[in-house]
């Protein structure tokens, strides 16, 4: 797997919309890989009040779209599918794309609707989902899993083809139980909207549960998640992002600033480099926009080239 990063500094990552019409999307698809977009995510929500696609399929998609950049889920609500299946599906991607997918997983929020569908109690979520992290990795690795669990058992499965090199998984999420599952589970962490100024505090706390896992804290790869917009001229991406987030969120950017990345490419720079200097290695943005393309390539031309040394480089 390779990972287009800034010497020294946060790699950029695109978190893709949820839903786009493909002869916009596909295009600022390309655009971003050709550009040196490190990474491209897909989003996970099955009961939604706007449009938004199946997870996995949109993985899939992306998957035959792109050659190079990496792709992966930010994140996929493990705890309300049957690992078995996600297992194979994932482990299909990664057989389609090379060998370029990461998996971030979480628990997907307050939302007990969609766990009602799974059959799976919502009390229940982050038990099931520990469960199902060190499954997954056992389907993965071993040619045949049997395993009785408390809350999934299975006998004699067999997946093929299992993945050639190991598909890391990410554990997103805010919470104390999040912090704790990213150190004791995770080969890495996704935030939740949190800005560079906050960041320092969880990340540490991630890293302290590694060690007392017995695990190598700086093996674990850590990741900011934010809102974004951008433009040109001053006041352009506030125009946008406000109004989104009042909206969808029903808050103003006033009150979520500390969640966003959003101005012009040179205050983009100086945010991606505070997080670099809080301990991020990636920035993922999911981008608020009314032309995907067009901020794709203010991204690729006018940020990318700001970060000293871009580069694609193996990702550690």
């Amino acid at each position: 797997m390779t990972i287009s990063q800034a010497a020294g500094g946060p790699a950029l990552g695109l978190v893709l919309p949820p839903a786009a019409p493909p002869d916009r999307l596909w295009p600022a698809v390309e655009a971003a890989e050709e550009g040196g977009i490190g990474s491209i995510w897909v989003t996970d929500r099955t009961l939604s009040d706007v449009p938004w696609l199946e997870t996995l399929t949109y993985l899939g998609a992306l998957a035959a779209r792109t050659t190079r950049v990496t792709i992966g889920t930010s994140v996929l609500c493990l705890a309300r599918r049957n690992p078995v299946l996600v297992a194979h599906a994932l482990a299909s991607v990664q057989y389609l794309s090379g060998g370029r997918l990461v998996t971030g997983v979480g628990l997907g929020g307050l939302r007990p609707g969609e766990y009602e569908l799974s059959g799976v109690p919502l009390s229940s979520r982050a038990p099931v989902t520990d469960e199902y992290i060190g499954l997954l990795r056992r389907l993965w690795s071993e040619e045949t899993v049997d395993h009785a669990g408390e809350h999934f058992t299975c006998s004699g499965v067999q997946l093929s083809p299992r993945p050639e090199t190991p598909i890391p998984i990410w554990v997103g999420g805010y919470s104390p139980g999040a912090l704790a599952r990213a150190g004791r589970l995770g080969d890495g962490w996704l935030s939740v909207y949190v800005g560079p100024d906050r960041i320092g505090a969880p990340l540490a706390e991630v890293r302290r549960h590694a060690t007392e896992a017995g695990r190598d804290p700086d093996a674990l790869t850590m990741t900011a998640y934010v809102f974004a917009a951008i433009g040109r001229r001053e006041g352009e991406a506030e125009a946008v992002l406000g109004p989104a987030l009042e909206n969808i969120y029903g808050v103003g950017l006033e009150q979520m600033s500390d969640a966003c990345m959003y101005g012009t490419p040179d205050r983009w720079v100086d945010t991606i480099g505070r997080f670099g200097e809080a301990g991020a290695d990636n920035v993922n943005v999911l981008l608020f926009t009314t032309d995907l393309a067009r901020d794709v390539g203010i991204v690729v031309g006018d940020v990318l080239p700001q970060l000293a040394g871009h580069r694609t480089m193996a990702d550690a």
